[in-house]
């Protein structure tokens, strides 16, 4: 998945993620030495770097290398080796669907269980770094990769109101059930990669709002003032408004489509 900014014709491609659903459960009877290490590695709020292998050749140790040099380096960060052809760890296996990415792969995934990176058949030290996101990224995009509709508040201080239209966006019945509100604050040092991705300035003195929709695109962003019409009227334009032909957001988004000459 590519998390994407649409304004007008330009795209800004701004983190690259995997189009994996990670929230399948297990049936294993009893847990693998896998799925243990990702479970004290949640527990522990690390990031879980898993190797999926199916034999040690030499692409599986150039990667196991580049993990050892650089996970030391993170306090937040811990190792896990997948043998994909291992009967214990097949439950690991169908949650990630690995055995449909070239091997040896490294896919990240966060805390909160959100996949933040899948590098296959080479990793660079890079990789990782991108691979270990802000906290307010990895909420954003957790929901995203369950396909909900993200509306990030970017607080100025911690007891500035929600904006009114996102307020009644997200109240509005044809999105309480597929929108996740998010907020963090534009100061916090934790998010101040995220905040650069997003090209908003962490001395912002009204709320921001940056609206996202699966799989990983950035509607846009919004200052204090945004209205529920304009935020449903850009999601119409991106084509994920409803299901319904006669929608006016939908009518409204087309008619606002500058007309082509010929």
């Amino acid at each position: 998945m590519t998390l994407t900014c649409r304004r007008g014709r330009a795209t800004m491609f701004i983190l690259a993620v995997a189009a994996v659903c990670s929230s399948m459960p297990s049936t294993a009877l009893a847990e693998s030495a896998g799925q243990s290490s990702l479970a004290t590695a949640a527990r522990q709020q690390k990031f879980a770097f898993i190797l999926f292998y199916r034999t040690n050749n030499a692409a599986t140790q150039t990667m196991h290398k580049v993990l050892n040099a650089e996970l030391g380096r993170h306090d937040n960060a811990a190792f896990v080796p997948i043998d994909i052809t291992d009967p214990q760890e097949q439950a690991v296996v169908e949650q990630y669907d690995a055995s449909r990415t070239p091997l040896p792969a490294v896919m990240a995934v966060a805390p909160n269980g959100a996949i933040t990176g899948v590098f296959a058949q080479k990793l660079l030290p890079a990789n990782i770094e991108m691979a270990i996101v802000t906290p307010g990224q990895t909420q954003c995009m957790r929901a995203l990769q369950d396909k909900q509709l993200v509306l990030l508040c970017i607080q100025p201080t911690g007891d500035s109101q929600v904006p009114v239209g996102v307020q009644q966006f997200r109240a509005d019945r044809l999105n309480a059930n597929r929108t996740q509100l998010v907020s963090i604050q534009a100061g916090d040092p934790a998010e101040a990669k995220f905040l650069q991705q997003l090209k908003v300035r962490s001395d912002t003195q009204t709320a921001v709002t940056a609206f996202m929709a699966p799989p990983g695109v950035l509607l846009g962003t919004f200052n204090d003032k945004v209205t529920s019409t304009v935020l449903m009227t850009r999601l119409a334009a991106a084509g994920q408004c409803c299901s319904d032909p006669n929608c006016k957001h939908g009518r409204a988004a087309t008619a606002a489509k500058p007309t082509t000459r010929r």
